[in-house]
């Protein structure tokens, strides 16, 4: 049975944990074993491929364990410390004693083993105030978000397995290693990504919002029962594509499923004179209204538009096509103006690495089944970006030989193994998360030479024609409705926005004044009352935060400097000298709202923009 004070700790501090553990701990099990070594100290062993094996030492666990840490040099240049495999912890609290000020962590593959651990180990006598997480299982999906979390609190982290875990779970250590690459590298392609959009997002928004109200929203104003349970293909460019084009047109010929091009793929279908049932867009860039350039030259109009609402604004413009809207989860305007007649929630798509992924998304809303995917190659296929009929200047189609990668090599739908690069392993991790999810989904991929997509079943899209798309399910006008967004109330929150803006003047101007304040207390060294400056301060920027012009318009676009705060706070939450601390705050905190008031000054116009647009709106409907 868990200890008692462990039972208190573990509820306290690890409450999910504990809840995992309590059905394990009256299991009797003969695979984890607790025994006295020779020293007269506990020991463990597991049974493993049917052998014995010891966690730490059958005669000395405590000087083992001195020496395995021994063997590690250099821990103070690491900002954590994740360990594998718990035992009874003889190294993990010979490390937390030798390097009392460093952060870690516990990952421990066998949920009996820390059961056990918890049962014979007094956590009272342990150093745990530097303990981020403990966490157990095998759940992949799990291990991920931890391996998250513990990013958050720093990047540099130095994994120490036990010796005996390098053999037995093999496995869970590579999977942690290439997990912990792969979520840096996906971080650092977020930061990338926030620092390239992160205004752009919310200039999107601002420019967008007419076209918001004007137009139907697909998730709330078209008939739900021309898309539940009828068949949906995503048609995406890739170079499997130009295999598909006859097939395509048939299945468009004879309405046997509803085809939504995604991204390029719309230019390789009209150059073969097929028509989608809708375009899909949602790429914030400036760049994005090449993809539609063709479709305006030839005057298009019978080709439905569904924009996300966080989409480049050019792209809009001048498309003469009839449009629909998604609210997408980078819009943080649009979600707070809008609401429907009846009241009822409006939908957002979360934003992805990929318009595909966010078609999926829209798919799975609708209730489409099955989904089919169509070019989705998500590798290179010889030598090849895109599928025929897609050339851009400023992206070429052929793929370089410095390009190639073989360490960037993923399996194909027939088990070869074909070329990719990071932002298609990004896409394909994204879509697969999201077919997981959809468990009541069939998805079916089409792609032949793709790479192979986990959740799916690839059938070539001949076979499904034959055996799967046998009757119409295309209705005509699908999109011909109206938008039921709520004027009333979107006039109302934009008062309620006036209101918050003059607030956040004020409050930016006060922060400041408190700042010039904690910086002269923390040179004369007043640390009384620079510790009673801090603690105004501290309510006065919860306050900048809880702001709603803030959240709506300000935050979206200091991502990364909130990012850069949020860690210096740590540091000076750590620091112990008054004075210094002072100046920290007055340092770090004080570029952040001079960031703050930038942005406020470059965002107003649009604002303003923003309100004239809604007042025409209003006064034309009469409100």
């Amino acid at each position: 049975m868990i200890l008692v004070d462990n039972r208190t700790y573990l509820n306290l501090h690890h409450r999910e944990l504990f809840q995992k553990l309590l059905p394990l701990e009256s299991q009797v099990s003969d695979q984890v074993i607790v025994e006295p070594a020779k020293k007269g100290s506990l020991t463990m062993k597991i049974k493993w491929n049917d052998k014995i094996r010891y966690l730490h030492s059958k005669y000395d666990p405590e000087h083992e364990a001195a020496r395995l840490i021994g063997k590690w040099q250099n821990i103070e240049q690491y900002d954590q410390v994740l360990f594998v495999g718990i035992g009874l912890g003889y190294h993990i609290k010979q490390f937390a004693n030798q390097y009392p000020s460093m952060k870690f962590s516990i990952y421990e593959p066998n949920p009996e083993v820390i059961v056990q651990f918890f049962t014979h180990v007094n956590t009272k006598d342990w150093p745990l105030r530097n303990v981020q997480s403990i966490f157990t299982g095998a759940d992949q999906h799990e291990i991920i978000i931890e391996i998250q979390k513990l990013l958050n609190q720093g990047k540099n982290i130095l994994v120490i397995p036990l010796p005996t875990y390098e053999k037995i779970y093999a496995n869970e250590l590579t999977f942690i290693m290439n997990a912990l690459r792969e979520q840096i590298q996906h971080e650092k392609s977020n930061l990338a990504t926030d620092a390239a959009f992160q205004n752009r997002w919310t200039i999107n928004a601002i420019k967008n919002f007419p076209y918001v109200m004007r137009t139907p929203n697909i998730l709330h104003d078209v008939d739900p029962s021309a898309f539940k349970g009828k068949p949906a293909i995503i048609v995406s460019a890739g170079p499997s594509l130009s295999e598909e084009f006859e097939n395509l047109r048939y299945i468009k010929e004879h309405g046997l499923a509803y085809i939504f091009s995604v991204g390029s793929a719309i230019n390789a279908l009209i150059s073969h004179d097929i028509y989608p049932d809708a375009a899909c867009t949602y790429d914030p860039s400036h760049l994005n209204q090449k993809v539609f350039q063709k479709v305006k030259e030839l005057n298009i109009s019978s080709i439905p538009l569904i924009f996300g609402s966080s989409v480049g604004f050019e792209t809009l413009k001048d498309y003469s096509g009839p449009m629909l809207h998604m609210l997408t989860s980078q819009d943080t305007i649009s979600p707070q103006l809008v609401r429907t007649n009846d009241n009822e929630g409006v939908k957002t798509v979360l934003d992805a690495p990929s318009i595909a992924v966010m078609t999926f998304q829209l798919l799975k809303l609708l209730e489409c089944q099955p989904i089919i995917l169509v070019g989705q190659n998500l590798s290179f296929k010889d030598r090849s970006r895109y599928a025929e009929g897609i050339e851009y200047d400023h992206v070429a189609n052929r793929v370089s030989e410095n390009e190639l990668n073989e360490n960037l090599m993923v399996e194909d739908v027939y088990g070869n193994m074909v070329y990719t690069n990071e932002g298609f392993k990004s896409m394909k991790n994204q879509l697969e998360m999201y077919i997981k999810n959809a468990k009541d989904t069939e998805v079916i991929n089409t792609t032949n030479g793709g790479a192979k997509i986990q959740g799916t079943t690839f059938i070539r899209l001949s076979e499904v024609i034959k055996n799967r798309l046998k009757k119409p399910v295309v209705r005509d006008s699908w999109y011909q409705v109206n938008n039921q967004y709520d004027i009333k109330y979107c006039y109302a929150q934009l008062q309620k926005m006036n209101i918050s803006l003059k607030e956040f003047d004020k409050l930016v101007s006060s922060l400041e004044d408190m700042l010039t304040k904690i910086q002269q207390f923390s040179n004369r060294y007043h640390a009384e009352q620079m510790e009673k400056q801090l603690g105004k301060f501290d309510k006065r920027f919860n306050q900048l935060k809880r702001n709603l012009f803030y959240q709506m318009f300000i935050s979206p676009m200091v991502r990364i400097q909130f990012k850069k705060l949020t860690q210096k706070a740590n540091e000076i939450r750590q620091e112990k000298n008054s004075s210094l601390k002072g100046q920290m705050v007055a340092k770090e905190f004080g570029d952040f709202i001079k960031e703050c008031q930038l942005h406020l000054d470059f965002i107003r116009p649009y604002y303003q923009e923003l309100c004239k647009e809604i007042d025409e709106l209003s006064h034309n409907l009469k409100i």
